[in-house]
C-alpha cells in the first residue's frame, strides 16, 4: 500500500491509508461521501439502537424496537410481480422463530448462511407472522454465547449495499483513532462550564459509541454529545460570518451619501401608489446605513409583491442624488430585463439614466453602455453576471443591489465590491427565508422585512388537482382568455427525459398548440430560447397578443404581467413549496381575481371522501377538488410566503430547499435548522461574545479558533482570523 504524504495533517489524510481500508472500500466510502478521516469522523449515525438487553422471541412484542438473538434456520429470496426482490430469513432461539424481511435488497440473501449466530435489531411486527423489517443485524462469531453479550446504544449509520453497518462502524471508529490525538477542543473552559456542554473530542466519542465504558453511553450522554456537535457546527458558520463581515467594515470606504433630496422627494410624490408603513420602516433602516461610515450590508426580504423593486430604487436614486452610480444585478435576462422596463416606467422624466448591460448586450449598445460607466456618470445599471465580468469599469459605484441573491452563491456578490471605491449592498430575496436559515446563510448581513403587501391585492385562490381535471383546466383557461385574460402553463422539464418521464414544456406546447387550444396564441419560454426570441415572445405575452404561455421556471421572479390570472403548474409535485410560491406570484399583480392550479402527478393516494374539499363556489367551482392530505395542500391554506417557507424547510431540508451546497458555507452533518435553533441561537451568541473579546483572550485559545475555522472554510473565506 502506498503511504500517505509525509506532510498531510491527519485530519486531511485519505480515507484508504487508515488500517483496514484498501482502495476498494475506500471507493464503496466515497459512493457515501466520504474521502478523509475529517469526512469519516463528521459521518454521524442517524440513529442509536438500544442493544442493551437481548429479548426472548416469545417475549417480543408488536412496535417495539427489540434485539434479538438466533441462529439462522432459513435463507429465501423470491420476485414480486413488479419484478423487486423481497429476501426473508428466519433465525430461531429456544422459545420461537422470527423473520427478517429486506425489500427490494437483492445482496442480503448472500450475506447470509444456514446455522450462523446474529442478532437482529428493529421495530417487531406480528402479522401476518413475527417479523422485522430491515432490521440491523451483527454477525456473531462461532463462539459466542448470549451471556457474554455486553449491549450498547448502537450507533447506525447509512449505508450503500457494497457496506454493511458494521463495517463503517469499523471506518469511522478507525478514523477517530486516528483523528483524536489531533483533535482540541477550542472554546474556552469557563464557556463549556457555563453552558454545560462536554468537550469536543468527549463529544466525537460519545456520539459514536468509540472507547467509551458500555455503562457511559447512555441516552443522555449522546443527547449531550449531539448537542455540542450541533453547536459546534453553527458556531463555525456564524464565526466566519461574523468576522467576514467585521473585515468587510474594515475596509476602506470613501463613499459619502448625502441625505434624500429633492430627486427622491419628487419620485415618491409621482408614485402612483402610496408606500406601505413597511416600505416607509424599511427605508428608514436603509437610509440609516446609507449614511454611516462605513459599507452597508443589508439583506431585503419581502414576499412576493410586497414592493422591494420601489424600496431598491429610493436606495439608488440617493446614490444617484449624491453623486454616485447605482447597479442592481439579477441572475437572469429576463428579470434583468423586467427590472429596466419597470425602473424606467417608475422613473418616468425624472432626469436619471438608466442602462441596461447583460449578455447579449453588443455591439454599439455595449460600448456606449462601458465607456458611460467608465467615466462614472451618475445613474442607474441594471445587469446580469456581465456586471461582474472583465472589462466593466464603474469608478464611481455607491450602491449595489443584488436580486435574488441565493441565485449567485453567497461568496459572488462581493465581485460588486472589487472598485475604486467599496459600494453599500443591499441583497435581496423574494423568496421567503426562514430565521434560522436566514441566521445560516446570512448572518454576515443586517436583515430588513417587508411583511406588507400594498392595498388592492386581493389572495391568490389555489386548488390542487389530479391530472384526470385537466380538462376542466383548459376549459377554465379558455374562459378565462375569452375575458381578456392570461394566463401560464409552467412544467419542469424543457425536453423528455429518460430519467425523469416528466411533461416537458417543448412537446407539451405542440400539443397544447394543435389540439387543446388551435384557435389561441400560445408562447414558449425556456432557458435556451435564444435571448432575442425569449425577449420577442415575453413582450408579446405583456402587451396581450399572446394569451397562453407555456414555460418552465424561467419566469419563477421578475416577470409582471398584471393581466395574468391563471397559472396552471404540471408535475408539482416535483417543485419544492418555496419555489411554487414564487411562481404563484406571477398573477394575482392586477385587479382581477386570479387562480393556481397545481397538478399533483404524483403517486395516486387512496383518500377517504372526507379528505377532499370543494372549492369555494366562484367561477366552475366542480373545477377544482383540494387534496388536503397532500404535501401541495399547504399551497391551497395560505398565501404567505414565511409560512410556506418554514413548511418548506421542514420537508426538504436547507439543502434542496436554498440549495445551501452552493452558498460556500460548511455543511451541516448534524446540525438541524428546524429542530436545533436553540442551539443556533447560542451558538451565534458565543461567536459574538468570542468576537467582541477576542484581544482578550489565550493565544492557546484564538490558535485553535483560527485552525478550526480554516478547517470549516478552507479557501472559500480568506484571512479567517480570531487574532
Amino acid at each position: 500500500m502506498t503511504s500517505p504524504p509525509a506532510e498531510q495533517d491527519v485530519l486531511s489524510q485519505p480515507l484508504q491509508f487508515l488500517k483496514g481500508v484498501g482502495p476498494k472500500r475506500a471507493a464503496a466510502l466515497r459512493k457515501c461521501g466520504l474521502a478523509t478521516v475529517w469526512d469519516a469522523i463528521n459521518y454521524f449515525p442517524f440513529r442509536h439502537e438500544d442493544r442493551r438487553a437481548i429479548s426472548l422471541v416469545r417475549d417480543l412484542k408488536e412496535g417495539e424496537l427489540s434485539t434479538v438473538y438466533g441462529i439462522v434456520d432459513t435463507v429465501a429470496a423470491r420476485k414480486t410481480r413488479r419484478w423487486k426482490t423481497i429476501v426473508t430469513v428466519s433465525i430461531k432461539d429456544a422459545s420461537g422463530v422470527i423473520f427478517g424481511i429486506w425489500f427490494n435488497q437483492p445482496w442480503m440473501e448472500e450475506k447470509f448462511k444456514k446455522g450462523q449466530k446474529v442478532i437482529f435489531t428493529g421495530k417487531v411486527q406480528s402479522a401476518p407472522y413475527l417479523s422485522m423489517s430491515s432490521p440491523s443485524v451483527e454477525f456473531l462469531p462461532e463462539d459466542f454465547f448470549p451471556d457474554e453479550y455486553e449491549g450498547v446504544l448502537m450507533p447506525i449509520y447509512r449505508v450503500t449495499e457494497d457496506l454493511t453497518v458494521r463495517a463503517m462502524q469499523h471506518v469511522v471508529h478507525a478514523a477517530l483513532e486516528a483523528a483524536l490525538p489531533q483533535m482540541v477542543e477550542y472554546l474556552p473552559e469557563k464557556v463549556l462550564a457555563q453552558f454545560n456542554l462536554v468537550d469536543l473530542p468527549a463529544a466525537y466519542k460519545m456520539i459514536h459509541a468509540f472507547d467509551c465504558p458500555v455503562e457511559t453511553i447512555t441516552p443522555e450522554a449522546m443527547a449531550r454529545a449531539r448537542r455540542r456537535l450541533v453547536i459546534d457546527e453553527f458556531f463555525v458558520i456564524a464565526m466566519g460570518l461574523l468576522m467576514k463581515r467585521h473585515r468587510t467594515d474594515q475596509l476602506p470606504y470613501s463613499v459619502r451619501h448625502k441625505p434624500p433630496g429633492d430627486l427622491v422627494r419628487a419620485f415618491i410624490q409621482h408614485l402612483p401608489f402610496v408606500l406601505t408603513a413597511a416600505q416607509k420602516r424599511v427605508l428608514g433602516e436603509i437610509k440609516e446605513d446609507l449614511l454611516m461610515h462605513k459599507p452597508m450590508n443589508r439583506l431585503l426580504q419581502g414576499d412576493v409583491g410586497s414592493g422591494k423593486t420601489v424600496v431598491a430604487l429610493i436606495a439608488m436614486l440617493m446614490a444617484v442624488e449624491g453623486g454616485y452610480q447605482a447597479a442592481i444585478m439579477a441572475p437572469t435576462e429576463i428579470l434583468a430585463r423586467q427590472h429596466f422596463i419597470t425602473i424606467s416606467k417608475l422613473l418616468g422624466d425624472l432626469p436619471v439614466p438608466v442602462n441596461v448591460l447583460t449578455g447579449s448586450t453588443t455591439g454599439p449598445a455595449r460600448r456606449e453602455t462601458l465607456g458611460s460607466l467608465a467615466s462614472g456618470m451618475p445613474q442607474i445599471v441594471v445587469g446580469t453576471h456581465a456586471l461582474i465580468q472583465g472589462g466593466v469599469e464603474m469608478p464611481r459605484l455607491g450602491l449595489a443591489v443584488v436580486d435574488e441573491q441565493h441565485k449567485f452563491g453567497v461568496m459572488q456578490r462581493n465581485k460588486l465590491r472589487d472598485q475604486p471605491e467599496q459600494p453599500d449592498v443591499l441583497v435581496m430575496t423574494a423568496t421567503p427565508i426562514p430565521r434560522s436559515l436566514a441566521l445560516t446563510v446570512y448572518g454576515d448581513l443586517s436583515a430588513s422585512k417587508l411583511d406588507e403587501l400594498p392595498g388592492g391585492r386581493k389572495p391568490i385562490k389555489t386548488f390542487v388537482v389530479r391530472p384526470d381535471r385537466l380538462p376542466r383546466v383548459w376549459e377554465f383557461i379558455r374562459r378565462e382568455v375569452a375575458k381578456g385574460h392570461q394566463a401560464y402553463i409552467v412544467y419542469p422539464l424543457i425536453d423528455e427525459s429518460d430519467v425523469l418521464p416528466l411533461k416537458p414544456a417543448t412537446a407539451m406546447f405542440n400539443k397544447l398548440s394543435a389540439s387543446v387550444f388551435p384557435d389561441l396564441e400560445l408562447g414558449l419560454v425556456h432557458g435556451r430560447i435564444p435571448a432575442d426570441e425569449k425577449n420577442r415572445v415575453m413582450r408579446a405575452f405583456a402587451a396581450g397578443s399572446i394569451g397562453i404561455l407555456v414555460c418552465t421556471t424561467v419566469i419563477e421572479v421578475g416577470v409582471d404581467v398584471p393581466n395574468a390570472t391563471v397559472m396552471v403548474v404540471e408535475e408539482a409535485h416535483r417543485f419544492g413549496l418555496a419555489q411554487l410560491h414564487q411562481l404563484r406570484g406571477r398573477i394575482g399583480r392586477g385587479g382581477a381575481e386570479s387562480y393556481c392550479v397545481l397538478v399533483d402527478n404524483g403517486p395516486d393516494e387512496a383518500q377517504p371522501a372526507a379528505a377532499k374539499r370543494r372549492a369555494p363556489a366562484v367561477h366552475q367551482p366542480e373545477l377544482i377538488e383540494t387534496n388536503t392530505n397532500s404535501r401541495l395542500a399547504a399551497m391551497a391554506q395560505t398565501c404567505d410566503g414565511f409560512v410556506i417557507a418554514e413548511e418548506d424547510l421542514k420537508m426538504r431540508g436547507p439543502g434542496e430547499f436554498f440549495g445551501i451546497e452552493q452558498t460556500g458555507l460548511p455543511a451541516l452533518h448534524i446540525a438541524d435548522l428546524i429542530k436545533d435553533e436553540e442551539e443556533l441561537k447560542l451558538a451565534r451568541h458565543l461567536a459574538e461574545t468570542l468576537l467582541d473579546y477576542r484581544e482578550s483572550l489565550k493565544q492557546e485559545t484564538r490558535d485553535r479558533l483560527r485552525t478550526r475555522l480554516h478547517r470549516a472554510f478552507g479557501e472559500t473565506v480568506r484571512g479567517v482570523d480570531a487574532g
